[in-house]
C-alpha cells in the first residue's frame, strides 16, 4: 500500500506581490497609532486577499512576515529617532516571526539586541516604548532586551530561549551588533551541552503531546501544538539544526539527511496545516489553532473538496491527518537518529549480540545488509516480530531502509513467505501488539494487507467515533492481544477466560482488522468489508474454519450490540434468531470479543459497565440456546416463581390478584427477586398518584428507578418528560400495564456524571412527577422551567434523523428504530408522537453515541403489531414531525 498523497501546495507566489504591499506612511507622534492601525487594516486585508485568492501556504506566511516587517521597521525608525535611543542597537525578530513562518493572529517575539558597551539603562526608554506601542495595536508580543553576553546566559538557563534565538533574524538596526551575535551566540548555541538540548526538547514534544492529545487522529486536533501539529517540525528541525547545524528542510536535503521524496513530503504537509491554520485565524478573527467541528466544514468548502464517496469534510478530515501523521513520522524519525547519535557518543553497556540476521545496536533492532529487506521482503515482518518477542526499538536506520523496500514488499504480499511471516507476526503468541502502530507508520502494514490500508487517515464526522478508522482498529486489535495476554484479568475476568480458551485467535485478529475496512466504499460496509475479508482470506491461504469465522465477523461485526443494546433480551424468539444468526458457540465468543473491542477502542468512556451487563447478558442466553441449556421460557413453571414470593409476603389472595392482572410478558422479563417490591408499589399506587422506589446498580454503572402510576395515554412521555428536566438519563424502560388499570415503568436511569443517580436530583424530580401527575403542573411548564438554564452548546456535527419500522424484530410488537440528535426531552418528544398516533408502548431501548442517540420502541396499537404499507408511513411521519419540531426548540443535548 503505497504511502497516501498529501495535496499538493500552491505554487508560490509572494515574491511577485510583495511590491503591491501598502507602504507605512510618515507622521508624527500624534497619530502614530492611528496610522499604524490603517496600515495594519490594509494590509491584513491584502494579505487575506491573498490568501482566499488560492495562495500557497508558506507564501502567504511569507507575506505576512513582509507586512509586519514593514510596520515594525516603520515604528522603531520613529521611536528610535525620538527617544535619542543609543546607536549599535539591532532589533531581531525571533521563532516563527525569525523563520518568516506568520500566521494572521501569531505572537511577534522580538528581541532589542544590545552592542557590548551600551548598559541597559541607556536602551531602557525605546525598550518599555516599542512593545507598548505594539500591544496598544493589539499584538501579542513576546519581548526581550539584551547584549549578545546577556543572550548567552539567558539560553544556558532557559532553553525556550535558547530555542527562540536560533531563528534569530534581522529587522532593522545596526547590522555589525547582530554580526557579533551570529559570531559569538550563535555557535555556542548549537554545540554548548547539545546532547543535554536534544534530550531536553525531546522529553517537552512528548509532554506536548500528553497534553494536547496524544494521537494525530483526534476529532479536533490542534494545528499547532498537537501531535504531528506544526510545532512538532519545528521540534525535530530545531533538534536537527544542534545536531547537524543545518537549516530547515532545505538544509537537510543539502547534507543528504533526509531524501529528496520525503522533503517534498514534509514541505507539502507543511503548506497544507499552514493554510488550514491561516483560515481559522481569519475566520475567528484571532489566534485559533484548534479545527472544530463548525471550522472543519468552514475550511473543506474553502479548499474546493466536493462530495464523492465521502462527504467533502471527510475527505478534507483524512487529508489533514495525513499531513498531521507525515509530520508526526518525520520528527519522531528524525529526533530518534540525534538521539541515537547523542547516543553513540557514549560507551555503550549494552553487548553487541545478533539474532539470526538482525544485530542489537546501542539498545535497538537493526540490519547489517542494507540489501536484505529488497532480496527478502519477508525478513521486514520478521524484523518487526523480532523486536517484539525481544522487547526492543527499531533502530531509526533500519526502520528507513525498510520504508524504502515497500515496494517490493507491496510486489510479494501473496507470495508464501510473505503471508507465513505476517501469520506469524500477527498472532504471534505472547504479543501485545507493542509494535502494531509502527507496522502501520511504516507502511508495512499496509503494504501487506492493502484492504486495511485502504482505511488510513479515514474521518468519520461525528463525536462517537474519536479516531479515524486505522487507528481506532488497531486500538480494538491491541486490546484483544492484551486479553489474550492477561492483561486484562482484574478488569475483564469473564472476557480474558473467553479470550485465553480460543483455540484459534487468528480469525479474530483478522476479523477485527477488517471490520470497518468498507467504509467509505459506499452502500453497506460490512458487507463490502466482507468481500474484502473474502480476497485477504484467499491470499493469506487461510483454512476454511478461519475464512468462515473472519468474514462472518466482518459481516456481523454490528449485530451484537444492534441487539443488546436496541432489542428485548427476555424475547425467547429473539435469542432463539440470534443464536441461528450466529451459528455456533465459536463464532458468538469470536463476535462477543469483537464487539468489546469495538466499543471500548471508540473512545474513552465509551464502554460502560450497562454495556457490558447488555453484552454478556445476550452472550450468556444465546449460548446456553446454543448448546441446548436455555431456561424456560414461560407456562406455570415461571409463573410459580413469582406467586411462591407474592404469597410469602403479600398473602396468597393478593398474590392470585397480582398473577391474573399482569401480562404473560412481565412474567418472561422480570427478574423474580423484584417481584415482592413490584407488588407493593402497585399496591401504593391503587391508594396514591405516585409510588416509587431507587435502587442503585454499582455494577452496571446505573440505578433503577421503579414507578407505579395509574395507568393513561402517554403515561410514558410524561415520566421520560419530567425524568428529561432534571437530566436523569433514561437507558431504557419497561413499561407494563395491569388489567385493574395500573401502570408499572422500570427505568434504567443514571445523571449527567457519574454511574450513581443522588438522592436530592431524585427528590427534585419527584416533586415534579407528583404535580405533573395531580395535573397541579403541566410537562410543558416543567420542562420550559428546567431549559432555561441550559448553557449554550457549541456547533457538533450534523446528525440526520432517520426512523424506521420493524415487524421482523418480535413477533408481538412492532419496533421503531429512531436515530436523532440526542438532547433534552427526546423521549418525551417520541413517546409524545407515538401515543398522538394511537400506539401503546410497552418497551423502550434507549442507546446514546456521543451525541447520537439510537431509540428503539417495542408498540402496540389496540393490540397488534402495526402493519401496513400506510400505517407505517404515518407512524414514521408522526415521529419525524416531533423531531423537527424539538429541533427549532434548540434544546440543549441530552436525554
Amino acid at each position: 500500500m503505497s504511502v497516501p498523497p498529501i495535496p499538493s501546495p500552491p505554487t508560490a507566489t509572494h515574491h511577485e506581490t510583495f511590491g503591491s504591499l501598502p507602504v507605512f506612511p510618515s507622521g508624527g507622534p500624534a497619530d502614530r497609532l492611528a496610522r499604524a492601525r490603517e496600515y495594519l487594516r490594509e494590509a491584513s486585508a491584502h494579505v487575506e486577499a491573498f490568501h482566499r485568492g488560492g495562495a500557497a501556504g508558506l507564501s502567504t506566511s511569507r507575506l505576512l512576515a513582509a507586512a509586519t516587517d514593514t510596520l515594525v521597521q516603520g515604528l522603531f525608525s520613529e521611536l528610535s529617532a525620538e527617544l535619542d535611543a543609543p546607536p549599535g542597537l539591532a532589533l531581531v525578530s525571533l521563532g516563527s516571526y525569525g523563520r518568516r513562518e506568520l500566521s494572521p493572529h501569531s505572537d511577534l517575539d522580538l528581541l532589542l539586541l544590545r552592542p557590548p558597551g551600551v548598559p541597559e539603562a541607556a536602551a531602557t526608554p525605546l525598550a518599555r516604548a516599542f512593545p507598548t506601542l505594539l500591544w496598544d495595536l493589539k499584538r501579542a508580543v513576546g519581548w526581550s532586551a539584551r547584549s549578545p553576553e546577556e543572550c548567552i546566559r539567558a539560553a544556558d538557563g532557559d532553553q525556550t530561549i535558547r530555542t527562540a534565538l536560533l531563528d534569530a533574524r534581522l529587522l532593522t538596526g545596526d547590522a555589525a551588533t547582530f554580526a557579533l551575535f551570529t559570531q559569538n551566540v550563535l555557535p555556542r548555541l548549537l554545540t554548548h551541552r547539545a546532547d543535554a538540548y536534544i534530550q531536553e526538547k525531546a522529553q517537552e514534544l512528548r509532554a506536548r503531546r500528553e497534553k494536547f492529545g496524544d494521537s494525530v487522529f483526534l476529532l479536533e486536533p490542534n494545528l499547532k501544538q498537537g501531535e504531528g501539529g506544526l510545532r512538532d517540525l519545528e521540534t525535530a528541525l530545531w533538534i536537527a539544526r544542534v545536531r547537524f547545524h543545518t537549516r530547515g528542510l532545505t538544509g537537510l536535503l543539502q547534507q543528504s539527511i533526509l531524501p529528496g521524496s520525503e522533503v517534498a513530503r514534509l514541505k507539502a504537509a507543511r503548506d497544507f496545516l499552514l493554510r488550514i491554520r491561516h483560515h481559522l485565524h481569519f475566520l475567528r478573527g484571532r489566534k485559533e489553532d484548534r479545527l472544530t467541528f463548525d471550522l472543519q466544514e468552514e475550511v473543506a468548502r474553502f479548499l474546493g473538496y466536493q462530495q464523492g464517496p465521502v462527504l467533502p469534510v471527510e475527505a478534507f478530515m483524512r487529508d489533514d491527518y495525513l499531513a498531521a501523521s507525515a509530520i508526526r513520522q518525520a520528527a519522531d524519525a528524525l529526533i530518534a537518529r540525534c538521539e541515537e547519535l547523542s547516543a553513540a557518543r557514549r560507551v555503550s553497556l549494552l553487548p553487541a549480540r545478533r539474532l539470526g540476521p538482525f544485530r542489537v545496536f546501542h539498545g535497538k533492532l537493526t540490519v547489517s545488509d542494507s540489501t536484505l529487506f529488497t532480496r527478502e521482503p519477508a525478513s521486514m515482518l520478521d524484523f518487526v516480530r523480532t523486536a517484539e518477542e525481544h522487547g526492543l526499538s527499531l533502530y531509526s536506520w533500519a526502520r528507513g531502509q525498510a520504508v524504502q523496500a515497500l515496494p517490493a514488499l507491496e510486489a510479494a504480499r501473496a507470495t508464501p513467505a510473505v503471508t507465513t511471516a505476517f501469520k506469524a507476526l500477527f498472532a504471534r503468541p505472547g504479543t501485545r501488539g507493542e509494535l502494531l502502530f509502527e507496522l502501520h507508520d511504516m507502511g508495512l502494514l499496509g503494504a501487506v494487507v492493502p484492504e486495511f490500508g485502504r482505511v488510513t487517515a479515514h474521518h468519520q464526522h461525528d463525536l462517537y467515533h474519536v479516531y479515524t478508522v486505522d487507528v481506532h482498529t488497531l486500538f480494538a486489535v491491541r486490546r484483544l492481544y492484551s486479553l489474550r495476554a492477561g492483561e486484562l484479568v482484574a478488569q475483564e475476568p469473564e472476557l480474558s477466560r473467553e479470550m485465553r480458551e480460543l483455540t484459534d485467535p487468528l480469525p479474530l485478529y483478522l476479523g477485527m482488522l477488517l471490520h470497518d475496512a468498507g467504509k467509505g466504499m459506499g452502500g453497506d460496509h460490512s458487507e463490502k468489508g466482507r468481500l474484502l475479508m473474502v480476497a485477504l482470506g484467499e491470499r493469506l491461504g487461510l483454512t476454511a474454519r478461519q475464512r468462515e469465522v473472519a468474514e462472518f465477523l466482518v459481516k456481523e461485526h454490528l449485530a451484537m450490540s444492534h441487539t443488546a443494546q436496541r432489542r428485548d433480551l427476555s424475547d425467547p424468539a429473539l435469542i432463539a434468531d440470534f443464536a441461528q444468526r450466529v451459528g455456533d458457540v465459536e463464532k458468538l465468543t469470536c463476535l462477543y470479543l469483537l464487539t468489546w473491542a469495538d466499543i471500548s477502542s471508540v473512545g474513552p468512556r465509551m464502554w460502560t459497565a450497562w454495556k457490558g451487563q447488555l453484552l454478556r447478558e445476550l452472550y450468556d442466553k444465546t449460548r446456553a440456546h446454543l448448546v441446548g441449556r436455555s431456561a424456560p421460557t414461560g407456562g406455570p413453571l415461571v409463573r410459580e416463581r413469582f406467586h411462591a414470593r407474592w404469597a410469602r409476603v403479600l398473602g396468597e389472595a393478593r398474590a392470585r390478584e397480582l398473577e391474573g392482572s399482569l401480562p404473560e410478558r412481565y412474567f418472561l422479563g422480570t427478574d423474580p427477586a423484584r417481584a415482592t417490591l413490584h407488588g407493593r408499589l402497585l399496591a401504593r399506587a391503587a391508594r396514591q398518584p405516585l409510588a416509587a422506589a431507587l435502587r442503585h446498580h454499582p455494577d452496571a454503572g446505573s440505578s433503577e428507578l421503579t414507578l407505579a402510576a395509574r395507568d393513561r395515554p402517554g403515561l410514558l412521555a410524561l415520566l421520560a418528560g419530567v425524568l428529561s428536566a432534571h437530566r436523569i438519563d433514561i437507558l431504557s424502560a419497561r413499561i407494563v400495564s395491569t388489567s385493574d388499570g395500573l401502570a408499572l415503568d422500570v427505568f434504567d436511569v443514571r445523571p449527567p456524571q457519574g454511574q450513581r443517580l443522588e438522592r436530592s436530583r431524585w427528590r427534585q424530580a419527584r416533586a415534579d412527577l407528583l404535580r405533573v401527575l395531580t395535573g397541579a403542573a403541566s410537562i410543558e411548564e416543567v420542562l420550559r422551567r428546567r431549559r432555561a438554564g441550559s448553557l449554550p452548546q457549541r456547533h457538533l456535527p450534523p446528525v440526520t434523523p432517520r426512523v424506521t419500522v420493524d415487524n421482523r424484530a418480535s413477533r408481538d410488537f412492532t419496533v421503531v428504530d429512531v436515530l436523532a440528535r440526542d438532547r433534552v426531552g427526546l423521549l418525551h418528544a417520541i413517546a409524545s408522537a407515538l401515543t398522538r398516533s394511537g400506539a401503546s408502548i410497552a418497551l423502550a431501548k434507549v442507546s446514546t453515541e456521543a451525541h447520537r442517540a439510537m431509540d428503539s420502541f417495542y408498540v402496540t396499537r389496540e393490540g397488534a403489531r402495526v402493519e401496513g404499507a400506510g400505517e407505517e408511513a404515518a407512524l414514521v411521519d408522526a415521529i419525524t414531525a416531533a423531531l423537527e419540531a424539538l429541533e427549532h426548540e434548540g434544546s440543549a443535548p441530552r436525554h
